[in-house]
């Protein structure tokens, strides 16, 4: 047996993984068209969102408006939908802050519920039991790619008057019954920073089908202002949230490569299921029949520590890092964080446990080739069968 390279042996892996972000002369040359152009604000350009229209049409939504980042696209989609003081929003427990902190910033209160053991996304179940009188919306997080249960969530909002906002951020590329994820509720939103699947380092797209909702959001972003009216006609209390046009001239370049990163990423992780599958005490995150195609913005695998002599998540980690595997790392549970510290609210046992459990990788490891990406199925083989030395030693520190 060969010994772990956290405890002095060779790495299984001693080649990189590919780096993120990609780019090559794509990019260069329309950064460099942009800054000779001098329209480097999209009240002068067209290259935002000329971006956003075609991410916008390649998940299936009829608008796109190019933002700041993905809170902001949160925040303004919250806007547009009338939400604010006073109101409730059902939030998941596993999930970046930003979608609770983005329902905090228009006044309104994030309602935390549970998710679903194995995909990890909200639980539709949940969140229905968390409906109150108060409540307005649902944000469903699609979480690492995964596509929450949009044919579930979609019936209760319809039955119960609530508005579905897709949390995209993971999600670029995932698709739902023929449908890309975005195009489903009344706002889809999607972060372009800097580990994401499609990234500018910054940068965020809000998608909808609805024209009405589409023109309240671009108000909101454009400082409150009105289509066709005077340039300093503010209708209401809006923000700056615009995207430049530097950032659309590389989401562009971005999005023009993704199709192709997009299907070897998929290719690639459902061979990795087949492998990690066969392990025992490993358990990928399941793809759910109705999904067409993941985004895989993380690869995530749930973790049994008794099968692997109960060495603990974080050194498991460790080890298989050392193994030369890009490692992640799962969320918190929101309720875990100080900010919600105090809150009443049901607890949260299935985001707790899912946060100790789960395995998250980086997506880059997908853009390998096939027997690169299976090196991981061998690296936690390898720290299975190392596992009890890895303990004992550790005890013994």
């Amino acid at each position: 047996m060969a010994q772990l390279a956290i405890l002095g042996g060779p790495p299984l892996r001693s080649r990189p993984y590919p780096s993120w972000p990609i780019w090559d002369e794509t990019e260069r040359e329309a950064l460099v068209a942009t800054l000779e152009s001098g329209a480097w604000w999209s009240g002068d350009g067209d290259r935002a969102q000329t971006f956003a229209d075609r991410f916008a049409a390649f998940q299936g939504a009829r608008h796109g408006l190019p933002m700041t980042n993905g809170t902001h696209t949160l925040e303004a989609a919250l806007v547009a939908l009338g939400v604010g003081r006073g109101d409730e929003v059902i939030v998941p427990a596993i999930t970046f802050v930003a979608s609770a902190t983005a329902v905090l910033a228009v006044g309104a209160e994030p309602v935390l519920v549970d998710v679903d053991a194995d995909t990890l996304c909200i639980d539709a179940g949940a969140a229905e039991a968390a409906v109150s009188d108060r409540t307005r919306a649902i944000i469903a997080v699609h979480c690492g790619g995964c596509v929450a249960d949009l044919d579930a969530l979609l019936e209760l909002c319809e039955r119960r008057g609530l508005r579905l906002v897709e949390d995209c951020a993971h999600a670029h590329g995932s698709s739902w019954r023929g449908r890309g994820v975005g195009s489903w509720g009344a706002f889809g939103s999607f972060s372009m920073q800097g580990g994401k699947l499609l990234t500018a380092g910054e940068g965020g797209a809000l998608l909808t089908n609805d024209p009405a909702l589409e023109d309240l959001a671009w108000q909101h972003h454009n400082c409150g202002r009105e289509r066709g009216r005077w340039f300093y006609h503010h209708r209401t209390a809006g923000s700056n949230l615009r995207m430049t046009e530097w950032q659309g001239a590389v989401l562009s370049a971005q999005l023009a490569r993704f199709p192709e990163q997009h299907a070897i990423r998929n290719t690639n992780a459902v061979v990795l299921n087949q492998a990690l599958a066969e392990i025992p005490g490993v358990r990928p995150q399941p793809r759910d029949p109705r999904m067409d195609a993941n985004g895989n913005y993380c690869f995530i695998f749930h973790y049994d520590a008794s099968a692997f002599a109960g060495l603990p998540l974080r050194d498991f980690e460790a080890a298989l890092e050392a193994e030369g595997i890009p490692m992640g790392v799962s969320y918190p549970s929101l309720g875990d964080l100080e900010l919600f510290a105090g809150d009443e609210r049901p607890p949260l046992p299935v985001a707790v446990n899912a946060a100790a459990t789960t395995v998250w990788l980086q997506h880059r490891m997908l853009l390998a080739r096939r027997e690169s990406v299976l090196d991981v199925a061998r690296a936690v083989e390898k720290v299975q069968a190392g596992a009890a030395e890895l303990v004992e030693r550790s005890a013994t520190v």
